[in-house]
């Protein structure tokens, strides 16, 4: 039988010459005795392995007598080939060879330590004595890396890096591991083991991309096991390509309808879609088999905010807050219930002051709070939402949340050329949002870069013209460039089939055609009909009456501007001008 494209001679024990070359400084060749020598000068002192007895690498391997074909099934180790290996040597126990009883125990204790779902559904028989491929299995349960097992063949130089999966806390072997693992896979690249332990070593390194490749190899060669696709499934998720992650993770609930893990990665993947009922029945499926979860009870929380049912969430909040009042994801949800479903701005705002005390790197929460801060119209934790927007900038650059949150301050406080540069970045991004390019266009207009302005608003309105905000920003456009008779007709057009909010955006932009004051005041009144909080016809209002000195009249529109934002320090001031003006 071949083995991955070599006899199972040629492709098992290649290593043997492979590694000297790979773990020694010369390629002269060694006797026996110097290779020894040089073996016992790499194993650590006061290591915690036991005491190995490295096979004999002339004999050609201390499996010599198996049969290929089930060797070959253990170096693959997935779970079947795992099971298939040792029903190939199942037989009486008095006629088990000793190595036999070796490769049974290997198979039997990486299903143990890598499947752990699994078994081989019997019990094999014990092996006596000792041996570097037992030994790398007693030390890696027991944490340790064992860096003593001479990496004569491919199990020598994959079963200590089982300790991947049995302690996380110790990293000074990676390096040993990651040489050990490719130069095993260079033997045998279609090992589902191998390939799995590396990509949990990536994993654990940070390196998801590098994880992700070993991950997808592992169970695209073992479809069948739970692990593998998990992993591949989570790297996925990671990685951001959410889609293929969910349809493994459905896959799997099929098979594995009850396993908290499957369950959990259905989970986040669905609430990543959008797919917020999905998502909960998933989490309400693992908080029935761990009710204490307190990671899904704020999970199920988060989920309830997104679907704006805020009186389940909040009781979940107040549950999680039995067991802990100061996580950040608990604060920032705290916060949005506060401002989104109390009414409770400066609420809110204190939650996210603690927030931002407890967490004064975090992105997401400086993110939150610059929102926050945009919307109360004051500072959070002494900064203003600008300055809370830059801090994220300033450690990410091409963040676009924090990008649109200064350019809104910096719009807000009429820094126009300052706006523009910005503006301009975010725009050029390739996942811009047509929020951004909205505010752009009335950057583009307070600048008078009018036909920078048409060329965007032009494109949006003919991309889809029934777009609301597209035909606002289009009618806007249409006048500042002197399209004044195209923008009458289309507003009286779009006037009589109008929703009560557009149209009373359309009287407000025509009481800008509108000759005569009693038009004028015609159409804004009319705009407030149709919606009393439109801002724009209300100061509208008031302009005009201030300017006819009817400083009572002023005062009545402009104190409902006022009521529409509390915190604005303009509005506030013209109000106190008003009073001024009106006591004398």
């Amino acid at each position: 039988m071949t083995v991955y494209g070599k006899s199972w001679t040629a492709g098992f024990f290649i290593v043997t010459a492979v590694s000297l070359s790979f773990f020694s400084c010369t390629s002269v060749p060694k006797t026996e005795k110097e290779d020894q020598e040089q073996l016992q000068e790499r194993i650590p002192e006061n290591t915690d392995s036991v005491e190995l007895k490295v096979p004999d690498r002339k004999g050609g391997s201390f499996f010599r007598d198996i049969d290929p074909e089930i060797l070959n099934e253990v170096v693959n180790g997935s779970p079947a080939a795992l099971k298939k290996a040792a029903g190939d040597l199942r037989k009486a126990s008095i006629d088990y060879t000793e190595t036999e009883k070796v490769l049974l125990q290997v198979a039997a204790r990486i299903m143990k330590i890598a499947w752990p779902t699994e078994s081989l559904g019997w019990e094999p028989p014990a092996a006596e004595g000792k041996n570097a491929y037992l030994g790398a299995l007693d030390s890696a349960e027991k944490g340790v890396y064992d860096s003593s097992t001479g990496n004569t063949d491919f199990l020598t130089l994959v079963l200590p890096s089982l300790v991947l999966l049995t302690n996380e806390s110790r990293k000074d072997y990676y390096s040993d591991s990651e040489q050990a693992l490719t130069l095993a896979l260079n033997i045998s690249p279609d090992s589902v083991l191998a390939n799995y332990l590396l990509g949990v070593l990536y994993r654990q390194e940070g390196k998801s991309k590098d994880s992700l490749r070993y991950f997808e190899a592992a169970a695209s060669n073992a479809p069948e096991c739970l692990q593998t696709s998990l992993a591949w499934a989570n790297s996925l998720r990671i990685a951001g390509q959410i889609q293929s992650a969910s349809e493994i993770a459905e896959r799997l609930v099929k098979r594995y309808p009850d396993t908290v893990s499957v369950l959990k990665i259905c989970a986040e993947t669905a609430f990543a879609l959008g797919n917020y009922n999905s998502a909960e029945l998933y989490v309400a499926r693992v908080l029935q088999q761990n009710p204490s979860d307190s990671a899904y009870i704020l999970f199920r929380a988060r989920i309830l905010v997104e679907k704006d049912d805020y009186i389940k969430a909040a009781s979940l909040l107040d549950v999680y807050a039995r067991t802990d009042t100061t996580s950040k994801e608990y604060l920032m949800l705290r916060a949005r219930i506060q401002r989104d479903w109390n009414k409770n701005l400066s609420g809110a705002v204190e939650t996210m002051n603690q927030a931002v005390s407890l967490y004064p790197n975090d992105a997401d929460v400086l993110l939150f709070a610059a929102e926050l801060s945009s919307d109360a119209g004051d500072k959070l934790n002494g900064k203003t939402s600008g300055e809370l927007a830059r801090s994220v900038l300033a450690k990410d650059p091409s963040n676009a949340a924090a990008l649109g949150l200064s350019i809104k301050e910096l719009v807000r406080e009429k820094k126009w050329a300052e706006a523009y540069g910005a503006s301009q970045q975010l725009i050029g991004k390739n996942n811009a949002l047509e929020d951004s390019i909205y505010t752009h266009i009335k950057i583009c207009l307070a600048l008078a870069k009018n036909d920078e302005a048409w060329t965007l608003a032009s494109s949006l309105y003919n991309r889809n013209p029934s777009d609301e905000q597209a035909v606002q920003a289009y009618l806007e456009v249409m006048y500042a460039t002197g399209r004044k008779n195209e923008c009458a007709e289309l507003i009286n057009t779009l006037l009589p089939g109008a929703s009560s909010r557009m149209k009373s955006f359309l009287y407000y932009r025509r009481s800008f055609l509108a000759n005569g004051e009693q038009n004028i005041l015609g159409d804004l009144r009319s705009s407030l009909i149709a919606n009393p909080r439109n801002e724009d016809s209300l100061y509208r209002l008031y302009t005009i009456y201030y300017n006819k000195h009817d400083y009572r009249k002023a005062q009545y529109y402009l104190k409902q501007v006022v009521a529409l934002n509390p915190s604005n320090e303009e509005f506030l001031k013209k109000n106190t001008e008003l009073e001024n003006l009106l006591s004398r």
